[in-house]
């Protein structure tokens, strides 16, 4: 069974609210139009048996209103369950949670990580600034590695970036900067090694942190950098899973692998923001890149990390 783990789901309502907030997938950017006959047309295409869906960026916490979080992420879980109950033999969802309130985010996760629909559940790079190793967090941590739980970490866009001087849509270098940043930090804060429990899975091969992977060694002996444990940054950095999505080239995916081995990813094609056209050439991409480790990639490390899928 070949598996994608990084595909979104956009639904009706939560666009709506978008919509009337003014808020699009990303500064000057609206959401993609979704539907699971969309993603399940790509998938046959693309000869993908299953999809795990989630909410992905900009997630739910805007202006401050955490109940407006609080109500959107509700609403996109019992949507991704009735998707899922629709078509339970193609598609599978991570469950969104509404941090920064760790409340809110350890009752959702208590509501829906059980429910058969969720194979895990998704978290973002960080929250109003925050990132996943803030103390603050350590609750849904510590109820994530009680569980045993597999964390699939989307970017999301930094509070502070260089609008005016970069003038790109923002996800096209932000996203793998943040999905860096949120690496650095959990181990930063010993969060990798403390909650072994979390199987972490994160977007667009780990973004940068691959190539910064002997920056980051040559400071170890720094202080700040005793939580990353023995081993080093790179033992914590293999004990890590990678989906592929947009990072399929041989001098992203290429040395992503040298790091970690093919053992530690998995297929992600970020449909609907990709389209499958783009995705095609993709796996493509990677079907050079990986040759006879694609089979492990696409089909064997997801039914290691998933097991029930074809429950």
């Amino acid at each position: 069974m070949r598996v994608d783990v990084h595909h979104h789901a956009i639904f009706p309502g939560y666009a709506e609210v978008l919509r009337g907030l003014g808020i699009g997938a990303q500064p000057g950017v609206g959401l993609p139009e979704w539907s699971a006959a969309a993603s399940l047309a790509m998938m046959n295409d693309l000869d993908i048996d299953l999809a795990i869906l989630s909410a992905g960026s900009p997630g739910f916490f805007f202006d401050g209103d955490q109940a407006l979080a609080r109500e959107l992420c509700e609403q996109t879980n019992a949507d991704l369950a009735a998707t899922v109950a629709a078509h339970r033999d193609r598609f599978r969802a991570f469950v969104a949670v509404p941090l920064p309130s760790v409340g809110d985010a350890l009752h959702a996760i208590e509501r829906w990580a059980d429910h058969d629909a969720f194979a895990g559940v998704g978290l973002l790079t960080n929250y109003a600034g925050r990132y996943l190793g803030d103390p603050a967090f350590e609750p849904v941590l510590a109820e994530l590695d009680r569980r045993e739980a597999v964390v699939h970490v989307h970017p999301q866009l930094p509070v502070h970036y260089p609008a005016a001087e970069i003038t790109l849509r923002p996800s096209l270098i932000e996203y793998v900067f943040d999905t860096t940043r949120a690496i650095v930090n959990l181990l930063l804060n010993g969060a990798h090694d403390r909650y072994p429990g979390i199987t972490w899975i994160f977007s667009h091969c780990g973004g940068t942190a691959p190539y910064l992977a002997g920056r980051l060694t040559i400071a170890e002996p720094l202080p700040e950098m005793q939580q990353v444990g023995a081993g080093g940054i790179h033992r914590a950095l293999r004990a890590f899973h990678y989906d592929f999505a947009l990072a399929t080239t041989p001098y992203s995916l290429g040395s992503a692998l040298k790091l970690a081995g093919p053992e530690r990813f998995l297929v992600g094609s970020d449909f609907p923001f990709v389209d499958g056209e783009t995705f095609r050439a993709c796996l493509a991409e990677a079907a050079e890149v990986l040759g006879d480790d694609l089979t492990t990639v696409a089909v064997a490390n997801p039914a290691r990390l998933f097991p029930t899928l074809k429950g």
